[in-house]
């Protein structure tokens, strides 16, 4: 660690060293003193006298200190504060105290995270920890709403006498079907301000195994998730991937890439697409940072990989109507995920 300088007055002292942490330079910040026992000032004739006993020399009061933790990033930490220097109310720097208020915070969460792994009582298997343990509270209500959802719904289903059923089913699904059937057109929901349907059909499963499956992956996943980067940021996470997943799989129309039967539809139901995003933004976040202590078996990528071909084969090579699987919402989540993930480690670095 070595001293980089000495700034006067403790806010813009902040603000430089949380644009050096934006920029991936640690420093250590402490109030600077005097390292002679004795301080000398100059007096008016322009000789150097002691400062009498119990007389404080003229100097700022409110001097900090920055020390720069790798000795390597010393040359451009130089650079970055002759700029600071020159302009140190640029706006840039004002701006920076936000994103590494940011930074700080998911730091401090990861390193609760690995503290949690070292204390946990099955030390031989680390992974097996980070998926394991009590449900946090967004994770939660979202196993609850689905099967809430599924069980009046009579799995997608309804009788004609359940109204509250056909209710949540015309509500919750891309487009209104019988909106759909007049129009053959999948945003016709969208259009008319419903922009809800986005997210919501996610919360409908089409039967208890399709449900059981999603419940148990979005229960493994999600945990894992939601502990990493805090319930906030898990929110916005888990909407920004049903968008992706939803919106690839319900505005593809049929043949796509001129491939009969590789077809998307807006008449699709389930959380699979999310948990196939959550996969995929683990997998980045585990492989960019092993030091996070957690990591997806090399099974969990064999079965996604065998979901998304027999689900795509289903539809080419098979019979009409192939798997009945949501393909597109499978591959659009995963895809949304892992460039979230990417996104994510490209503003750390």
């Amino acid at each position: 660690m070595r001293s980089l300088t000495t700034i006067d007055g403790k806010p813009d002292a902040e603000a430089f060293v949380a644009y050096l942490l934006t920029m991936g330079i640690s420093t250590h910040v402490e109030p600077a003193s005097d390292p002679l026992s004795k301080r000398f000032t100059e007096n008016p004739s322009g000789n150097t006298q002691e400062d009498p006993p119990g007389i404080s020399p003229t100097r700022p009061t409110d001097a900090w200190e920055v020390w720069i933790k790798n000795e390597d990033r010393l040359p451009q930490a130089k650079e970055e504060l002759k700029t600071f220097l020159a302009n140190p109310k640029d706006p840039k720097y004002a701006a920076a105290l936000k994103q590494a208020n940011l930074i700080l915070r998911e730091q401090r969460q990861e390193a609760k995270l690995r503290q949690r792994n070292i204390q946990s009582p099955n030390l031989g298997d680390q992974r097996t920890s980070m998926f394991s343990g009590k449900l946090p509270p967004l994770t939660l209500t979202l196993l609850i709403l689905c099967c809430v959802f599924s069980l009046l719904t009579a799995f997608s289903t309804p009788a004609n006498e359940n109204r509250l059923g056909l209710s949540i089913v015309k509500q919750l699904k891309f487009v209104d079907m019988d909106l759909f059937a007049k129009t053959n057109d999948p945003t016709a929901s969208l259009q008319r301000g419903e922009l809800w349907r986005i997210f919501t059909p996610a919360f409908l499963h089409g039967s208890p195994l399709h449900l059981l499956m999603n419940m148990l992956a979005l229960a493994s996943l999600g945990r894992l998730v939601e502990r990493l980067v805090g319930i906030r940021r898990y929110a916005v996470l888990l909407l920004l991937i049903a968008a992706g997943s939803h919106l690839t799989q319900g505005l593809l129309g049929e043949n796509v890439l001129g491939i009969q039967g590789l077809s998307g539809s807006p008449n699709f139901v389930g959380i699979s697409g999310v948990v196939m995003g959550l996969f995929g933004y683990i997998a980045v976040k585990s492989r960019m940072r092993p030091d996070l202590g957690f990591g997806l078996s090399g099974q969990s990528y064999f079965m996604v990989g065998i979901l998304l071909v027999m689900g795509f084969a289903g539809d080419i090579f098979g019979k009409e109507g192939g798997l009945q699987m949501a393909n597109f919402a499978h591959l659009g989540g995963l895809v949304a995920g892992a460039i979230l993930g990417l996104l994510s480690e490209a503003r750390r670095s």
